[in-house]
Order: C-alpha cells, then sequence, then structure tokens
C-alpha cells in the first residue's frame, strides 16, 4: 500500500458520501444499506471502526440500550446529548453506533426521525438533511482522517528506507556487525531518532503484556503507532521464523493497543535477497491484512556487497509468503 493506493481508496469512499448525501427521502434509508455494505467490505474500514467502537463498549451499550426507545418515546433530549460532545473521538463512536442502529432498523424514515430529534423540528426534509451533516460527514472525516494518518507514516518509512540504503548503508551494517548481540535494538533506535527528527512526539514503553512492543507513538488523537524491527539473516537464527515471530508481535500489539494498523520493520544484513508473496502487492509498501488488522511490512537492505550488482549474478530470492507470517497466529 503506498500514498496513491491511499488516495485512490479515499476517492472511492468521497465518491460515495456525496452520492449518499444527494439522495432524497425516498432513497435515503436503501443508500446508506449501499454505502454500508461498501465499507463492510473494506477489512481497512472495518479495521478502523471495530477498533473505535473497542474504545467505546460502555456508549455502545448505552445507545443500542436506549435508541429504540427514544425514537418511540420522541426523545429529543437523548439525541442532543448524543451530538453533544467535548470529546472528537467520543463523538465519532457516537455517530458510528446511531449509523449502524439506523442501518439495521427496518423503518424507511429512520434517518429523518433521528435527525427531526436530533434539531427538535417536526420537518423531516430538514431531520434528513440534518441526519446527513451530523452523522454522515463526521464518521466520513474520521475515516479519512485515520487512512491520511498512514499515508504521512507510510510516506516517513519509504524516507527513511531511502535514507538508509542511499545514504547509510555502510555505517547502519557496521553497527550491525560490530555487537550482533544487541545490533536490532540499536539499528531500532536510529530508527525512533528519525521518526524525533520528523517532529513525531512519541514513547518507547517497557512492557506491554504480550511483551515488548519496539516502538508506541502518541499522536495528539490519542492514536498508538505500533511498529516493531527486526533482522533478517538466515544464516544465523534470523531466518523465516524469526520474521514470523516479528509479524505475530507487532498483530498481537495492534490487538493489545485496539488499533488497527501495525508497521515490521525489517533490516536485511545479509547478501540473500528477501522476497515477500503476498496477496496484496503495490508498488512500494506490502501489506496483509488479517483479522481487520493492517500490517504493513518494509524492507531495509543494509548489507554493503563486495562486488557491483553486474557482477553479482543471479540470487535466488528467499520467498515468505503469507501462510508464513500468520502461521503462528493460526496455531495459537
Amino acid at each position: 500500500m503506498d500514498a496513491g493506493y491511499i488516495q485512490g481508496f479515499r476517492d472511492k469512499i468521497h465518491k460515495r458520501v456525496q452520492r449518499l448525501k444527494s439522495l432524497d427521502h425516498l432513497s435515503f434509508h436503501g443508500g446508506l444499506k449501499q454505502f454500508w455494505s461498501f465499507i463492510d467490505r473494506q477489512p481497512i474500514l472495518v479495521g478502523i471502526l471495530e477498533d473505535l467502537a473497542c474504545k467505546h463498549i460502555k456508549l455502545k451499550t448505552d445507545i443500542n440500550n436506549s435508541f429504540d426507545i427514544a425514537i418511540q418515546a420522541n426523545d429529543s433530549t437523548f439525541f442532543y446529548n448524543c451530538i453533544n460532545h467535548n470529546d472528537e473521538i467520543k463523538h465519532a463512536a457516537t455517530v458510528y453506533f446511531i449509523l449502524k442502529k439506523c442501518i439495521d432498523s427496518e423503518r424507511e424514515d429512520i434517518e429523518q426521525q433521528v435527525g427531526r430529534l436530533c434539531i427538535g423540528s417536526g420537518n423531516l426534509d430538514l431531520g434528513l438533511n440534518k441526519f446527513k451533516s451530523l452523522f454522515i460527514e463526521p464518521i466520513y472525516y474520521y475515516i479519512d482522517e485515520q487512512l491520511d494518518d498512514q499515508k504521512v507514516i507510510l510516506y516517513l518509512i519509504r524516507r527513511y528506507k531511502h535514507k538508509c540504503e542511499w545514504f547509510k548503508r555502510e555505517v547502519l551494517f557496521e553497527i550491525w556487525k560490530k555487537n550482533t548481540g544487541k545490533g536490532e535494538r540499536l539499528l531500532a533506535s536510529k530508527l525512533y531518532e528519525y521518526f524525533h527528527d520528523q517532529g513525531i512526539d512519541f514513547s518507547i514503553e517497557p512492557w506491554s503484556i504480550c511483551g515488548k512492543p519496539d516502538l508506541v507513538i502518541s499522536q495528539e488523537n490519542g492514536i498508538s503507532l505500533i511498529a516493531d524491527a527486526k533482522i533478517f539473516d538466515p544464516e544465523t537464527s534470523r531466518g523465516k521464523d524469526y520474521i514470523a515471530k516479528g509479524f505475530n508481535q507487532v498483530y498481537q500489539y495492534t490487538l493489545e493497543f485496539n488499533q488497527p494498523f501495525g508497521y515490521l520493520i525489517i533490516y536485511k544484513v545479509c547478501d540473500k535477497d528477501l522476497k515477500f508473496n503476498l496477496k496484496h502487492q503495490t508498488q512500494t509498501t506490502q501489506f496483509i491484512v488479517f483479522g481487520n488488522k493492517t500490517i504493513f511490512i518494509t524492507v531495509i537492505d543494509i548489507f554493503t556487497h563486495e562486488q557491483p550488482a553486474s557482477k553479482r549474478g543471479i540470487i535466488k530470492p528467499i520467498e515468505i509468503t503469507e501462510k508464513d507470517l500468520i502461521k503462528i497466529i493460526e496455531n495459537e
């Protein structure tokens, strides 16, 4: 997945949102169901929204228990309280839970009724317009911002990969050679330093329930970015199985911290070629979608070859498949 892919993905969502907003009261409810059907077919979007829901379990329960009662009682107070949150993330979660209740409803006019109660007006047309602005736009903005955050992080990781391979290869490889016992940790610290230089505030958590996450970046919106750095050197114990363990760690961290995305950074310190054979192939960053979590994989080649590429001959790559990476998770 690269910036172009994400932008194309965002464009698809934008077009569907604009179409949904243009529908009148006769077709809106069916259009909303179609729109959400598209959302449900996109694991990345499902992951974003599931993690939003996980952070507000009590809020979900409260809305599920009160929604139908409020509709039947024409309780505008309930909906007024729902749409007035100082917490932006909590507001997004509220919007999501109410949207789900509307989508599951058999009433064709449910969105008009909700909008009408939100503004305390008996006008159903105004109610539908208010519903669009209070519920469709906020959930769209939330999803769009989440995707934009990932585009920025992927851009920074791609720049870091180029910096390492183009300008810091010898320096980084020497760090690894001098202390292979601590080399992985030392190379990971270079990644942290780079993020710091880019102005990203972060904290490195010493422990988690699952183990030691290499990096947990606390962003302003309260989202944590999970990344782990691993060495690839099949001549030692850091071959396919080691990379699979690293993938499993990142996946477990995304579960533990309720995050839809994780990043596996691999430093290749050997003369072997490394190839990932995954379902999702793009120009720059490969990724795996598993259990509605998206794990991005970046390989940084810091091995210093004695001969130029033209004299090395053909090197048969070591292939890592999606099955190789998820086998540990499936066994657990």
